[in-house]
Parts: structure tokens; C-alpha cells; sequence
């Protein structure tokens, strides 16, 4: 049939059928980046470092630590510290249910490299409201939340979620 339509429309279909597959080629090279500033290339290489840290007792003390605050974590936060060396910084931060309970934050620097990675487990006392104008209890834990969280919320970054396994998902920006 190409050969009836002859050489023009030939031209025009091949120019067609290649800029269909840029996109495509592009997505593929992780080239597209989404609204949290990540490539494909960058959630593949964290999902990676996070699936690395499920074979150490990591998981274990995640359940752990969700089994004291008695709430899944307030945030989990995924963030490219070098896309070249593939580290990522993760933050879990936890409000505990009884507001008379501390705060309790987990940190992560991971990577391709296990012998690189660091871990920081902290705790702030709890923040009870006081005085005429105090702050709502959800105004206290984010303040909480951000002053520990250091680079967590800034891009390149996603959320991620602690399954009940204690495993680590990054999950999809919008």
C-alpha cells in the first residue's frame, strides 16, 4: 500500500511513526519529570534503595515504631540527595496517638551502597497546647513535623508509605 501512496506519503508516515515514539523514548530514558521534580529513573533508583533496606531488621523496627505511636506515620517522605550517587534521604515521621506521648521520627540516607547508609531514630517531648491563643493540635505536630524534617519536603521528592510489613512504596506524585 506504501508503495501506491508513493514517496511523499512514505516521508510523511515515517516522520509520523517517529514522533510518536519520542515521547515514549523520552519516558523510557526517565527524561520526564513529575509535579515532585523525580524522573522515572529517580523512583525506580529509590524504590531500589528502599527494597534494599527490607532484607535488614529496618522493616521490623518501622512496625515497630508505628506499634508505639499507635497511628500509621503522619508523614513518609522520599528525597533525591544525588541523582548521580542514586541517595536518597527518607523521613517517617510519627504523631503519637496520646498527645501526652513524644514525637518519634525516623531518618534514612540510602542508596546502591548498603555500607553508605546511615540511620537516625529521634524523639521531641510532646507539645501540649498552652495559653489564651494556643495553636490547634494539628498546628503544634506539623510545626513538629518540619522542624526535624530538614530537606524532606523540598523537590526533587515524593511521599511514600510504610506498609504493615514494615516495607517501604514510594508513591506517585499528582
Amino acid at each position: 500500500m506504501l508503495r501506491q501512496l508513493g514517496w511523499r506519503a512514505r516521508r510523511l508516515t515515517r516522520a509520523l511513526v517517529t514522533l510518536a515514539a519520542a515521547p515514549v523514548f523520552l519516558v523510557a530514558c526517565g527524561a520526564s519529570v513529575d509535579s515532585g521534580g523525580m524522573t522515572a529513573g529517580d523512583r525506580r533508583a529509590a524504590q531500589l534503595a528502599m527494597n534494599a533496606i527490607q532484607r535488614s531488621n529496618i522493616s521490623i523496627q518501622l512496625v515497630g515504631l508505628t506499634t508505639v505511636a499507635g497511628r500509621a506515620p503522619a508523614a513518609c517522605r522520599v528525597h533525591v540527595i544525588s541523582r548521580k550517587a542514586q541517595r536518597f534521604r527518607v523521613y517517617v515521621f510519627w504523631v503519637p496517638y496520646d498527645a501526652a506521648r513524644p514525637y518519634t521520627w525516623f531518618s534514612m540516607t540510602i542508596g546502591q551502597d548498603p555500607e553508605q547508609d546511615t540511620f537516625h531514630l529521634g524523639t521531641a517531648p510532646a507539645q501540649p497546647p498552652s495559653g489564651r491563643h494556643a495553636s490547634s493540635r494539628a498546628e503544634i505536630d506539623n510545626r513538629v513535623m518540619l522542624a526535624h524534617a530538614g530537606s524532606a519536603f523540598t523537590k526533587p521528592g515524593a511521599n511514600c508509605q510504610v506498609l504493615m510489613n514494615g516495607y517501604l512504596r514510594l508513591v506517585a506524585n499528582a
